[in-house]
């Protein structure tokens, strides 16, 4: 349940904070990284719990994807430095997640994490370019392609969790997941309605 009040959090931080992410991004994003490789190494330790079950890095991502899928008017859609910044720390917070089952995979463990794998190995090129020195480097419509992956992140990540999610927390992923995919089918909608609209008022 941990996941929830994150979110919220990392919401109020977009509608009243997003000034200290144009300000001090490099900060944060060291600062965070430290904090996940200490993680690491203290992974049972109870404040890092957020960082061991992918909490922190889970809300950080699910911000990106909603912002994503808000209407255009709405006022915190489209912040595109909040939404690369929340990118590139939801990937910097779930890497201790994703390492330590991975290793407990590889050592014997046997837990469904297949999907959790092909989430976080797709976020690596999208992590990477995430960043304005690699995305500079880019054509624009080489970079929206490469983004269009965060879909195979965001189904992953879903199939992933309903896997291994039980009680509260399977309702709680299955409600949080199923808001996204219907705002986001409603913004391809009228996307789509607006583009037929568009193209019908051209003269032939």
């Amino acid at each position: 349940m941990l996941t929830l009040p994150l979110i919220l959090l990392l919401f109020l931080v977009v509608w009243k904070f997003k000034s200290i992410f144009q300000k001090y991004s490099i900060v944060l994003y060291v600062s965070f990284t430290i904090i996940s490789i200490v993680s690491v190494f203290f992974i049972n330790v109870s404040i890092f719990l957020p960082f061991k079950m992918g909490y922190l890095g889970l809300a950080f991502i699910y911000v990106v994807m909603l912002v994503g899928a808000l209407p255009k008017k709405s006022k915190q859609t489209k912040e595109n430095p909040i939404r690369r910044d929340y990118s590139i720390l939801g990937f910097i917070t779930i890497t201790p997640h994703a390492l330590y089952y991975i290793l407990q995979n590889a050592s014997g463990e046997q837990n469904p994490i297949i999907f959790g794998v092909i989430a976080y190995v797709v976020m690596i090129p999208l992590f990477i370019t995430s960043f304005r020195t690699v995305r500079h480097k880019m054509k624009e419509s080489n970079w929206k392609k490469l983004q269009k992956l965060a879909y195979v992140v965001y189904i992953s990540l879903f199939i992933h969790l309903i896997m291994n999610s039980s009680g509260i927390n399977l309702i709680l992923y299955v409600v949080l997941f199923s808001f996204y995919f219907v705002l986001k089918i409603l913004d391809i909608y009228k996307k789509t309605r607006v583009k037929i609209s568009f193209n019908q008022e051209l003269p032939s």
